[in-house]
């Protein structure tokens, strides 16, 4: 979250609007195929990490994913050059077809990347991952803004940075896990690789068909609107998205081992009073997240990415409360997860995206880039409703309702008095206001949710008792 704020400023001044909209795009496509190609496996490493330790064969379970994974990729490679080279060439300006010939290369390493860094995660291994993936993203940004800046103008050198940076944390995990990787015929299972591809394939499309959900609109507005509008709606979207995912990402990535070990080890009530729990704490972060952004994001936009998009303020309000809603299916859809359901996944999402597509066929042409958030939302709203309604009915935990209403009515007080206050400077208004803002938050949910309340006192006295603070003294 930290780097993508880093990143947001520096490439919207870097780059034009229409620059930055192409930009966009091929990032777009880039995950779209990725996903594809990935074919499941990262999820499915998660699902049989377990198996595989308890039978005593991670060795094979590492080799026949890297195989795996690699082999796939290296064939997408190739396949890309050829798609390319024959038919895309004719089709684009140069400059365009340039940084096409980056594809093949930043999705093999985008594949491989991700297969390690999903072993990473099965691990537990929580310190190493943030630590690889804070290395990439410093790497990736640094690379890619200095190339820009000082080698090759444009888009070109962007991605010139981006390959090298990727290639680099390729090898360290390559390396990282080298040992446990066993090259000989004996290094891959068949049946792990059938086991993985019946659990995975469904993914292949759910997660396609995801980010055609999240994505779609872009090739819409591109088509009605121009890259300029493209430009707008990506800026706008994308500072919404480094917020919610900021939140979610860290909870749904760290909950899948966790609640995958604790089914195998300590059955389903534990599992789903772990869930519960965790839903609960998510809110907690999300509603006043969500509900700052709504009051200070429009501020935040213009400080970061300067006035020349300031034209994207109007979808923000409509990106948040779609992401919120979107992000949290990553928590309440775990019942078709563990019930190895994933069939399902694909097909409500392709009618999510052709609702999607009709609405944005309805309404942009009328409202612009606020009609492509609006469909955004509905169809967020459609597809939630319709995979919780199928996960609970496989796998039903309870949800602290009592818990969500004061943290809402909370967020909303807090959006109340922050959209009210004005401090002069705009930097300094928009700091003061997100500190006022967290404080009230902070103190309506410490005075009226009783369990909070005793864990931050039974935090406080644990951080007294390790490090020997004195409050009447002092520290």
């Amino acid at each position: 979250m930290g780097f993508g704020f880093i990143s947001f400023p520096i490439l919207t001044r870097i780059f034009s609007v229409g620059d930055y909209g192409i930009l966009s795009l091929i990032t777009t496509s880039v995950f779209i195929i990725s996903a594809i190609v990935k074919f499941g496996f990262p999820k499915s490493i998660i699902r049989f990490y377990s198996e595989s330790k308890g039978k005593n064969q991670l060795n094979l379970f590492y080799s026949t994913f890297f195989l795996s994974s690699t082999a796939i990729a290296v064939a997408t490679g190739l396949l890309i050059i050829f798609v390319v080279h024959l038919i895309l060439r004719k089709s684009f300006d140069n400059n365009i077809v340039k940084v096409l010939y980056f594809l093949p290369m930043i999705i093999f390493v985008t594949c491989v990347s991700d297969t390690f860094t999903s072993f990473l995660r099965a691990e537990e291994r929580t310190k190493y991952y943030n630590l690889i993936g804070m290395f990439a993203r410093f790497l990736s940004l640094g690379l890619s803004i200095f190339f820009t800046v000082y080698i090759v103008r444009g888009l070109v050198g962007y991605y010139l940075g981006l390959v090298i940076s990727s290639v680099t944390v390729s090898t360290i995990l390559f390396f990282t896990f080298f040992k446990k990787l066993e090259f000989s015929k004996k290094g891959f299972s068949i049946a792990l690789f059938k086991s993985s591809f019946k659990f995975g394939f469904p993914l292949i499309w759910s997660e396609f068909s995801h980010l055609l959900l999240n994505y779609v609109d872009r090739y819409f507005i591109q088509f009605y609107l121009g890259a300029t509008a493209v430009g707008l709606y990506s800026a706008g979207y994308s500072l919404g998205t480094y917020v919610t995912e900021g939140i979610v990402y860290p909870i749904s990535y760290a909950m899948a081992p966790i609640y995958m070990r604790l089914l195998f080890e300590k059955g389903e009530e534990e599992t789903k009073a772990f869930i519960s729990n965790t839903y609960r704490y998510y809110v907690l972060i999300a509603f006043p997240a969500a509900f700052g952004f709504m009051g200070l994001g429009k501020d935040l936009l213009v400080v970061l990415a300067t006035d020349k998009y300031s034209g994207a303020g109007v979808i923000l309000p409509y990106v948040i409360v779609g992401q919120l809603i979107h992000y949290s299916t990553l928590i309440l859809d775990v019942g078709l997860m563990i019930r190895k359901k994933t069939y399902i996944f694909p097909i409500v999402t392709m009618l999510s995206v052709l609702l999607n597509c009709l609405l944005n066929v309805v309404l942009l042409p009328r409202f612009g880039i606020l009609g492509a958030a609006v469909a955004t939302i509905l169809s967020y709203l459609f597809y939630g409703g319709v995979i919780v309604y199928y996960s609970f009915r496989e796998f039903r935990f309870s949800i602290d309702w009592s818990s969500i209403i004061l943290y809402l009515s909370a967020s909303l007080a807090m959006l109340v008095v922050i959209k009210n206050i004005d401090l002069g400077g705009q930097i300094v208004n928009l700091v003061g206001r997100i500190g006022i803002g967290a404080m009230i938050y902070f103190l309506l949910i410490f005075f009226f949710d009783k369990k909070i309340r005793c864990y931050v006192i039974s935090l406080a006295k644990h951080m007294r008792k390790k490090y020997g603070w004195n409050y009447s003294r002092g520290f």
